[in-house]
C-alpha cells in the first residue's frame, strides 16, 4: 500500500508598501498558478496561507509595476511597490482596437468604473453627466427609466443628434438595458478624425462602452455589491393658495366662474404639489462570478434595479434585471476565442407626463388650490348632481369621491385621481452580444471575425377606465390598448491589424468589412367596451369583436461599410493617423447610397525632443491636432426620399355609373436626399506636471453638420408638395478643460484627488433653405408657436414678444405710443412694455423674434475623492450656465388655472411698485407668450456626497470576506439655482422641446447606504 503525503499549509504574512514605505491597502496578492489570494488591508497588511514547500507570490496595484516574489521557506514577506509612473501609458479603447493613451492624436474622454461604481443612476448615459467635458447630459424626466439626451460637443441636428452607442464592439440601439455595475471603462470620441473610423453613423459622436472581464490565472471569486435609499423631493414651487388664487382672478377682472376672496379668506387650501409628491423607495443589488485559468476567463453577473416614483409611487415604478456573462479562451496560441453576452428585463409603468395638456404635475399647478383632494363628507351640490346624472366620478380606495374643480375645465383634473386610474406598463426583453475570434497567423498581425445581435421584444399594455372630471375630460366607455415591437439587429465584421516596427518608426494598419441589418416590426391594436373594468379583463377577448382595431408595419435597412486606418508615429514624438470609411446605406435614393468619410489628425510629442528641458516641472507636453468628417443616418427613415402616391378621396367615373380607383402624386421625389455630415476641425494639447500629478487637457473645436434634413419648399406652380431636402447647416464651436492633480505618490496615509472640467459652448444655424424664413418647431398652449429654427439663431431657440419693464402710468403709455409712433395698441398701467421689434408703428405676432436660447453656454464638473486608511470621501458637482428654461405651463387659454405663488406676490400694485413683473394677469398674449415666461436655467447640482469605510482584513477574515466597504451617499441632494419652477433641467422627449417646462417631473434626491465586498 503506498504511503501518501500530505503537505501542511502554512500562513505567510506581510506588509506591502509604496516607495516611501506607507502601507498600501487594496493590493492584490496571488499565489502563482493557484486561485489562492487575498488583498492588503487599510495599512498594507495580509495574511494568506500556502501549501509548504513554497512558491511565488504576485502582488498588483492600479498605478504601481506588478511584482512577483518567491517565498522560500519565509513565513513573512514584505514588499515595496514602485510606482508606474508611465500614467499617460495608458491604453484607452478606440474603434476597432486599443491605443496608448500617450500616442493619441484625437480627442478622446474616458470614464473608468471607479468613477461610476456607487453611482444611484438609473441609466448609464446618467453617470456621463458632468465627468468628461464636451458632454452634456439632459434627462427627458426625473421619473424612474426615463431616457436621457446625450449630446457630444453641442446639438449637431434639428432632429436627432444622440451619439452612436458600441457596446463590446456591438452597434446598439440604446443602452438603457445596462447596469453601471457591469462597465469597465467609457470612451467617448469627440472629434470627426477619432470617431471617423465609424463613418456614416459617426457625426454625433461616439461613445464606445466596454464591460467587465474574468481575470485569467487569477483566483475565482464572488462580488456583491448593494444600494438601498429613499428618495424625495428638495426645494418645491410654491404655488397660491386659496386666498391668493381668489384674489389674483378677482384683481386680473378674469372672466366665468371665480371664487369670492371673502369666502376663502380663513382657509389656505390644498398644496397639489404636496399632495402629488411622495418619498419613494429604490435599491440596487449586483453580484458577479469571476474566475478563470492561464488559457480561460469567465465573467458572470447578475443585477436587479427597483425604483419608484416621488409621483405615482408604484404606478410610476422601473424594474430591470440583468445577466451577463462574458468568457475569453486561449485555444491554441494562435487563436482566441470568446463571448460578450447579456441578457435584461425590464418593466416600466408610468404616469403621463410632458405635457401641458393634462399631465399629473402640470393638473397639479393649473387646479385651483379651493378644490379639496377627496370628500370626507356632505358632497357639494354640483358633485351630487353629476353622481345623479350617471356620471363616472372616481373614487379612492376607502370608496370617498375625488375632489372635482367648479372653477377650471378642460383637460385639468384631479392628480390624484388621475394617478388612480392610470394602468398601464411597458415590458421590454433584450439580448445583447456577440462572438469573436482572433486569429494570430503570425507576429504583428492579427484577424478578427465577431458576429453580433441586438434583439429587443417589448409590450406596452394597458386600459383605461370610465371616469369623469368634467365636461370637458371624461371617458364613457373603458378601453384597452396593446402594442407589440420587436427590433433585431444583427452585424457581421472582419477587419485585421498588422503592427510592425522598422528601426524608429512605429505602424499600425487596421482594414476591415462590416455588414449591418436592421429589422423592425409592430402590431397595436385597441378595444372598447370592456366586460368588467378590471386588469384582468383588459384584452380584446372581452370586448365586442366590432369594437376591435388593428394595425402594424414592418421594415428594414442595411448598411455595408469598408474602412481603414494608418497608425504611425516616430519614435513616440511624431504621430500620424489616418482613417477613411466608406459606407453604403439602403435608406438613401438610387445614386446617393455611398458615401466616403475621411479624417487625418496629427501629434507631436514636444516632451520628447532632445531640446526639451528636462526638468520635475513638465514632464510631458503634447500638441495635437485634427479634421474630418462623419455621417448621420439618424434622421433618415425608409423610403423617405420617395414619392408618396395615393388613391384616398379619388374617384374616376367609369361611364357606366360606377367609378374606378386611380391615384395620383401626395408628394414628390426627392433623388438628391443624402445623409446628413458633420466636419470637424480640433486642435488640442496635453500636459503633464510634476511626475504626471497633474495633467490637463485641453481642446478648441468648430463642429459643421451640414446637409440638415428639413421640410421642402418647391414653387408653388409644382402644384405638390417636397417633403424633405437637405436644407440646413449647423455650427457648434468652443473650449474643453479637464485638469486633474492627486497625490497617490505621498508617502502620507492621506491621499486625496481633485478633477474639473468645463466646456463652452457657441451653436447657431449658419444656413437654411433660402425659400424658407424659420421653420417652426413646438407650440405651448394653442396659439403659440414657442421654438424655431432660423438662420443666425441657435437651434430650436425661443421666439415671442420681447418686453422692456412694466408701464407705470396712463402718461408713461401715451408717452410710449407717441414717441414710437404706435397706433392699434391699448395697454394699461401694470402691463409689459412690448417692444415694437419691425418698427411698423404696430404691436403684432410680427414682433415675436429671439428672446433666449434652450443651450447651455457652459458645461462644467469637479470632483474631490479623500481618503485616509480606511475613509474616503467623494464630493461631485455638476452644473451649467448660460441657457433659457420656459416657464410652459402658464397659458392664457386656462385663465382660471392655478399660478406659481411669485405671480402674486411680486405682482404689479400701482406705480413704482415694480418695474419687472405685471399687474395680475389671465389672458394677454403679450404676457403669456413673451420673454417674461423665460427664466435663466443655470444650476449647479451636487451629484454625490459619499462617505465610506473599508473594514481592515484583521475583521474581514474572520467572516472569510475581503474588501468589505460600507458607505452612505447622498446624490443629487442640493442644487443651487434661480429657476422658480421644480427643475431647470427641464427635459423633453421632443427635440425641439429642449428647455420647455410643461410640469417637469424633477429629478429626486436621494439618500443611500450600500455595501461592496468580495470573497
Amino acid at each position: 500500500m503506498p504511503l501518501i503525503q500530505q503537505t501542511a499549509d502554512v500562513t505567510v504574512t506581510g506588509q506591502v508598501t509604496d516607495e516611501n514605505g506607507s502601507g498600501l491597502p487594496g493590493v492584490t496578492v496571488v499565489l502563482q498558478g493557484t486561485t489562492r489570494g487575498t488583498s492588503s488591508d487599510a495599512n498594507g497588511n495580509y495574511s494568506l496561507s500556502v501549501p509548504g514547500g513554497g512558491g511565488t507570490l504576485v502582488f498588483s496595484f492600479v498605478g504601481y509595476k506588478t511584482q512577483e516574489v518567491q517565498i522560500g521557506n519565509r513565513s513573512t514577506v514584505n514588499v515595496s511597490l514602485a510606482p508606474d509612473t508611465e500614467t499617460l501609458e495608458e491604453v484607452v479603447v478606440v474603434g476597432y482596437g486599443t491605443q496608448q493613451k500617450s500616442l493619441v492624436t484625437g480627442a478622446i474622454s474616458s470614464v473608468r468604473q471607479e468613477e461610476i461604481a456607487t453611482v444611484s443612476s438609473t441609466r448609464v448615459e446618467q453617470a456621463l453627466q458632468g465627468r468628461t467635458a464636451g458632454v452634456s447630459v439632459l434627462p427627458a424626466s426625473g421619473s424612474p427609466g426615463s431616457g436621457m439626451r446625450v449630446r457630444v460637443r453641442g446639438a449637431g441636428s434639428n432632429g436627432n443628434a444622440e451619439p452612436l452607442y458600441i457596446v463590446d464592439g456591438m452597434r446598439t440601439g440604446g443602452i438603457e438595458y445596462l447596469d453601471p455595475s457591469e462597465i469597465a471603462s467609457i470612451e467617448v470620441l469627440k472629434d470627426a478624425a477619432s470617431a471617423a473610423i465609424y463613418g456614416a453613423e459617426g457625426a454625433n459622436g461616439v461613445v464606445i462602452i466596454t464591460t467587465k472581464t474574468g481575470n485569467k490565472g487569477a483566483p475565482s471569486t464572488v462580488s456583491y455589491s448593494g444600494q438601498y435609499g429613499v428618495q424625495s423631493v428638495g426645494d418645491r414651487m410654491d404655488l397660491m393658495n386659496a386666498q391668493q388664487y381668489a384674489a389674483y382672478l378677482n384683481e386680473s377682472s378674469t372672466a366665468g366662474t371665480i371664487p369670492d376672496p371673502a369666502e376663502v379668506s380663513s382657509i389656505q387650501g390644498t398644496n397639489w404639489l404636496d399632495e402629488i409628491f411622495e418619498k419613494a423607495p429604490m435599491q440596487r443589488h449586483s453580484v458577479s462570478f469571476n474566475g478563470g485559468s492561464e488559457k480561460s476567463s469567465f465573467l458572470i453577473n447578475g443585477t436587479m434595479f427597483r425604483q419608484d416614483g416621488v409621483v405615482g409611487g408604484d404606478k410610476a415604478r422601473f424594474d430591470r434585471y440583468t445577466v451577463r456573462l462574458n468568457s475569453d479562451h486561449e485555444i491554441k496560441s494562435w487563436l482566441n476565442v470568446g463571448n460578450r453576452l447579456s441578457y435584461s428585463h425590464f418593466e416600466r409603468a408610468g404616469i403621463q407626463e410632458d405635457s401641458e395638456f393634462g399631465s399629473v404635475i402640470s393638473n397639479a399647478i393649473l387646479i385651483d388650490p379651493i378644490t379639496p383632494t377627496i370628500y370626507t363628507g356632505a358632497l357639494p351640490g354640483f358633485v351630487q348632481d353629476a353622481i345623479d346624472a350617471g356620471l363616472p366620478l372616481v373614487r379612492d380606495g376607502s370608496g370617498n369621491y375625488y375632489g372635482l374643480s367648479q372653477y377650471i375645465r378642460g383637460e385639468v383634473g384631479n392628480p390624484l385621481a388621475q394617478i388612480a386610474i392610470t394602468k398601464g406598463s411597458t415590458v421590454q426583453n433584450k439580448v445583447v452580444g456577440n462572438l469573436y475570434a482572433d486569429i494570430k497567423p503570425f507576429e504583428g498581425f492579427t484577424f478578427t471575425s465577431r458576429f453580433g445581435i441586438d434583439a429587443a421584444f417589448q409590450r406596452n399594455h394597458g386600459w383605461n377606465p370610465s371616469f369623469w372630471f368634467s365636461s370637458e375630460r371624461l371617458n364613457t366607455t373603458a378601453n384597452t390598448f396593446d402594442t407589440n415591437e420587436n427590433w433585431f439587429t444583427w452585424q457581421w465584421e472582419n477587419y485585421a491589424t498588422y503592427q510592425r516596427t522598422i528601426g524608429s518608426h512605429n505602424f499600425t494598419l487596421l482594414a476591415g468589412t462590416s455588414a449591418l441589418e436592421r429589422r423592425y416590426n409592430r402590431l397595436n391594436g385597441t378595444s372598447s367596451g370592456l366586460f368588467a373594468e378590471d386588469d384582468i379583463f383588459a384584452f380584446p377577448d372581452y370586448t365586442p369583436d366590432d369594437n376591435d382595431r388593428i394595425a402594424g408595419t414592418e421594415n428594414a435597412n442595411t448598411l455595408q461599410s469598408y474602412y481603414g486606418r494608418l497608425s504611425y508615429d516616430y519614435e513616440n514624438k511624431y504621430l500620424l493617423n489616418l482613417t477613411v470609411r466608406r459606407d453604403g446605406s439602403s435608406l438613401l435614393p438610387p445614386g446617393n447610397e455611398w458615401g466616403t468619410f475621411p479624417s487625418v489628425s496629427v501629434g507631436w510629442v514636444l516632451s520628447n525632443e532632445d531640446f526639451f528641458p528636462a526638468n520635475n516641472v513638465v514632464n510631458y507636453f503634447k500638441l495635437r491636432g485634427s479634421w474630418g468628417e462623419n455621417g448621420s443616418l439618424s434622421n433618415l427613415t425608409i423610403g423617405q426620399w420617395a414619392a408618396v402616391i395615393t388613391s384616398q378621396g379619388i374617384r374616376y367615373p367609369d361611364g357606366n355609373g360606377g367609378y374606378i380607383t386611380v391615384a395620383e402624386p401626395a408628394a414628390l421625389a426627392n433623388p438628391e436626399l443624402t445623409w446628413e455630415t458633420s466636419e470637424q476641425v480640433d486642435i488640442g494639447l496635453d500636459l503633464g506636471l510634476f511626475d504626471n500629478r497633474l495633467t490637463l487637457t485641453s481642446d478648441y473645436f468648430v463642429k459643421t453638420t451640414k446637409d440638415l434634413i428639413t421640410p421642402g419648399t418647391p414653387p408653388r406652380f409644382i402644384g405638390n408638395t417636397l417633403p424633405f431636402v437637405n436644407g440646413g447647416d449647423v455650427r457648434n464651436r468652443g473650449w474643453e478643460f479637464e485638469l486633474a492633480f492627486n497625490n497617490n505618490t505621498n508617502p502620507n496615509a492621506f491621499k486625496y484627488e481633485f478633477a474639473v472640467n468645463l466646456t463652452t459652448l457657441d451653436n447657431e444655424v449658419t444656413f437654411l433653405n433660402p425659400n424658407v424664413t424659420r421653420i417652426a418647431g413646438t407650440g405651448v398652449g394653442t396659439g403659440w408657436t414657442a421654438t424655431y429654427f432660423e438662420e443666425g439663431y441657435p437651434i430650436w431657440y425661443f421666439r415671442g414678444y420681447k418686453t422692456a419693464g412694466i408701464f407705470q402710468s396712463e402718461d408713461e403709455i401715451g408717452q410710449y405710443l407717441s414717441e414710437n409712433g404706435i397706433s392699434g395698441y391699448d395697454p394699461a398701467p401694470g402691463d409689459p412694455i412690448v417692444v415694437d421689434v419691425n418698427e411698423d408703428g404696430q404691436i403684432s405676432p410680427d414682433d415675436q423674434t429671439f428672446i433666449g436660447s434652450p443651450h447651455p453656454e457652459l458645461i462644467y464638473g469637479g470632483r474631490i475623492n479623500l481618503s485616509y486608511k480606511g475613509f474616503d470621501f467623494l464630493a461631485f458637482i455638476q452644473g451649467q450656465a448660460g441657457n433659457d428654461v420656459l416657464l410652459a405651463f402658464n397659458r392664457v387659454d386656462r385663465p382660471t388655472a392655478n399660478r406659481p405663488a411669485f405671480f402674486y406676490e411680486d405682482r404689479w400694485t400701482g406705480p413704482g411698485s415694480t418695474n419687472s413683473w405685471f399687474a395680475p394677469n389671465t389672458t394677454s398674449t403679450y404676457v403669456y407668450n413673451s420673454d417674461l415666461m423665460l427664466f435663466d436655467g443655470s444650476y449647479a447640482r451636487i451629484r454625490q456626497l459619499q462617505l465610506g469605510y473599508t473594514l481592515p482584513n484583521a475583521v474581514t477574515e474572520r467572516i472569510s470576506v475581503q474588501n468589505a466597504r460600507f458607505y452612505v451617499s447622498l446624490d443629487d441632494y442640493f442644487t443651487f439655482t434661480d429657476y422658480p419652477g421644480l427643475d431647470p433641467e427641464a427635459g423633453s422627449n421632443n427635440v425641439n422641446s429642449l428647455g420647455i417646462d410643461r410640469g417637469v417631473y424633477p429629478i429626486p434626491r436621494k439618500a443611500l447606504v450600500g455595501l461592496t465586498f468580495n470573497f
